[in-house]
């Protein structure tokens, strides 16, 4: 039986994992350990709270996560911890950097000083910045470009992570970029929640500038998927040609190959409302500095271990509107302590 430590393991991403985990290893032994921050939430572990054991502490707290080590003993940790609200990160930057960069370094020193069996790092497809509109998309060799607060910070801690890896090789870690992920439990703040939780409440939906954004989709629960195989993969000692080669590291980029503009994502959510979108669209003033396009290849993560996503988006974005439609009180009580997750830049 493995003792699995979830970062992060309120959140979105991370709380999918321990539900999925759960499902396909019921012994397993998870720690979750989360500061119960802005988009950290128990009710996401409602079901399998007597399964886990939950350590509300910061993993920027050097003492406090070196005690949930020498306590639990993890073998495998999974870092989902961190600020990943792009709007927030404009007007927070600091928060971002301390848990997206700080964070991620404590937790690397601590799985250092207390040896663990393997540990995985979630970053994002954005840390590579912008992708052209004559690219075809980003790959595990490409340059970090990131321009936002938010990418910025996860960048500072994806080379953390890609230090560690070669400057301590008796460590076995491993890095992840996902794609925009989507599914049960994602915070109404972002885009397909938002959109979601407005619309039934009689609200419009929110499109930022013209639309024509261009994002990566991927469902979580193949997020789920793609991670698993990573801590199950056999994972050699890092080459030389590493240290000019960033391919060479055991980093992987996750995606569906789903390239949506937010417009049509937001007609999508609308049409499966059984509303018409010209009548519950409002464009408004656009975040500044918004990255216009960004795309991911999964080749290596096919190729190498075998993985590929199963949900496709249509279905996947019909089963995401239909839980929150069956989860109304889930996100009704975020929406009663947090109040309105719109922003308005036109203020700004």
């Amino acid at each position: 039986m493995t003792t699995y430590l979830i970062a992060g393991g309120c959140g979105f991403i991370g709380s999918n994992f321990v539900h999925f985990l759960l499902k396909r290893q019921p012994e397993t032994k998870i720690i979750v350990v989360d500061n119960l921050g802005f988009a950290g939430n128990r009710a996401n572990l409602d079901g399998v709270v007597d399964s886990i054991t939950l350590e509300v502490e910061d993993i920027c707290d050097f003492e406090a996560m070196t005690r949930v080590y020498q306590h639990h003993q993890p073998e495998v940790v999974v870092n989902f911890a961190a600020e990943s609200h792009n709007d927030r990160a404009v007007a927070t930057p600091s928060d971002f950097a301390r848990s997206n960069a700080l964070g991620c370094q404590n937790l690397l020193e601590v799985s250092r000083r207390n040896p663990v069996r393997r540990h995985v790092h979630i970053s994002t497809i954005e840390v590579y910045g912008e992708l052209g509109e004559s690219q075809e998309w980003f790959n595990e060799a490409s340059p970090l470009n990131a321009k936002t607060p938010y990418s910025a910070a996860k960048a500072a801690g994806d080379m953390f992570v890609r230090a560690y890896m070669q400057t301590y090789p008796e460590m076995d870690i491993m890095l992840t970029h996902c794609a925009n992920n989507y599914g049960a439990y994602q915070f109404p703040e972002k885009l397909i929640p938002l959109v979601i939780t407005n619309v039934l409440r009689g609200l419009k939906a929110p499109v930022y500038g013209d639309g024509l954004q261009k994002r990566d989709w991927l469902h979580v629960r193949d997020h789920c998927r793609a991670i698993l195989a990573m801590i199950e993969a056999t994972c050699g000692d890092i080459p030389a040609e590493a240290a000019t080669d960033p391919s060479k590291l055991p980093i992987y980029d996750i995606s569906a190959r789903n390239e949506l503009t937010n417009l049509d994502i937001v007609s999508q959510i609308i049409r499966l409302l059984g509303k018409e979108p010209s009548e519950w669209i409002e464009h408004v003033a656009d975040r500044p500095n918004h990255d216009r396009r960004y795309l991911i290849s999964p080749a290596r993560i096919e190729t190498e271990l075998g993985w590929e996503p199963k949900v496709d988006f249509e279905t996947g974005l019909e089963q995401t509107v239909r839980w929150y439609l069956d989860n109304q009180a889930w996100w009704a009580a975020i929406l009663e302590r947090s109040g309105s997750l719109q922003f308005d830049w036109s203020t700004t």
